[in-house]
């Protein structure tokens, strides 16, 4: 297991093909910086792999494999919200241990998310029965910045009773999904404050700040460039600078390379925008291509204009980069919708634990890139 001092990034991810393969990408030195939040799709929402729906016995099995396969012997807090709806509340005493148990048993290391409702209510039975009892982290508590109120201390007081456990045990989520982000200083205030009130309530194992301001729809014109700025990196950063005492205490989270909107799809319709969200330090850029040539052609004109945009981290940075290359070259992809979040995933958190290292003081390698093979003109000079 590794050393709890090594953790320092929690990306919510939806556990969809593209976003577990993107985080198979991770070199070593990444994957070790990082303990992602995997929210499971709904039922009714189509299987990639598989091209259809999932009963519920392939959900629990088909899950923990895939845990294993992707993110196997590492820490991950999974969050099953959207399969009460079908699979029943009354009936997750059932259903909830086995989904934890499949996983387990295939080597998954996961801690549960659920809110102070989740454990206040009917669920709760089933949460106590997937605590995490031999890890130091047992239970994750996702707090909504709306939440936090003269109400919180109470509530989370019968949440601990209820569960009995105790604030050492448990990371808090401070899940700012629900919060405009739009004024960096604002928000960095927000957090300061919020800190504050929630350290006052118990010493919690880890508490760690969440939120994006990742547009719900596309920015981006076909053919075109648009940048976003990371408010949500901006305000955390601020509050660590201005607070160096938070920067031990305050984990970064974000939503990866989306929103914070889990509009989940099952497929079909209209041909995927061909694009890339390429993470920077401060901003996305969101580049996008056209959709009247050939997918193979579009896609290599979106990664030339990434290599030509004097942004490009280069194909040493992660093998999502490196993939970026290939492509603008002609040698990989153009891969398809699925592809492409796995490249921004992979991307993007390389890009935040790089950024969070260069304010520790901890540094991500740079990776030996394979070189494409290049057919030698049969009339070249000799030498």
């Amino acid at each position: 297991m590794r050393s709890k001092a090594l953790m320092c990034y929690v990306p919510a991810v939806r556990f969809k093909q593209g976003e577990y393969r993107g985080l198979g990408r991770l070199a070593a030195d990444v994957a070790d910086r990082i303990a992602p939040r995997l929210v499971m799709p709904p039922p009714k929402d189509r299987d990639q792999e598989k091209g259809r729906r999932l009963t519920q016995d392939e959900i629990l099995h088909l899950t923990g494999r895939r845990i294993a396969q992707h993110w196997g012997m590492r820490e991950a807090f999974l969050e099953p919200r959207f399969l009460f709806a079908e699979f029943g509340e009354t009936e997750s005493v059932n259903w909830l241990p086995r989904l934890f148990k499949v996983a387990r048993d295939a080597s998954a290391v996961l801690i549960p998310v659920a809110t102070l409702n989740d454990l206040l209510g009917a669920r709760s039975q089933a949460f106590k029965l997937v605590l995490a009892n031999d890890m130091e982290t047992r239970i994750a508590l996702r707090v909504q910045s709306g939440e936090i109120d003269r109400h919180l201390a109470g509530r989370v007081t019968a949440v601990m009773d209820r569960l009995d456990v105790i604030p050492p045990e448990c990371a808090l989520l401070l899940d700012f999904a629900d919060a405009d982000l739009t004024n960096v200083d604002a928000v960095a205030s927000v957090i300061s404050n919020t800190l504050e009130e929630v350290q006052g309530i118990g010493r919690w194992q880890s508490i760690i700040f969440q939120g994006t301001n990742y547009p719900d729809k596309n920015p981006a014109a076909e053919n075109s460039s648009v940048s976003v700025p990371r408010n949500e990196w901006l305000a955390w950063s601020k509050t660590i600078k201005d607070d160096p005492n938070s920067s031990a205490s305050l984990l970064f989270g974000d939503y990866a390379a989306d929103n914070a909107n889990f509009e989940f799809r099952s497929g079909g319709g209209a041909a995927p925008y061909r694009y890339y969200r390429y993470c920077l330090t401060d901003r996305w850029t969101v580049v996008r291509g056209s959709q009247d040539v050939a997918q193979a052609e579009a896609m290599r004109e979106v990664c030339q204009t990434i290599l030509d945009s004097g942004y490009f981290a280069g194909p040493d940075f992660s093998s999502a980069d490196e993939f970026i290359y290939q492509t603008a070259k002609g040698y990989a992809g153009p891969g398809n919708a699925t592809t492409w979040r796995e490249i921004n995933t992979a991307h993007h958190i390389t890009q935040v634990v790089s950024d969070i290292g260069r304010m520790r003081g901890f540094s991500v390698g740079r990776r030996v890139v394979a070189v494409a093979p290049r057919q030698e003109s049969l009339f070249s000079p000799e030498a």
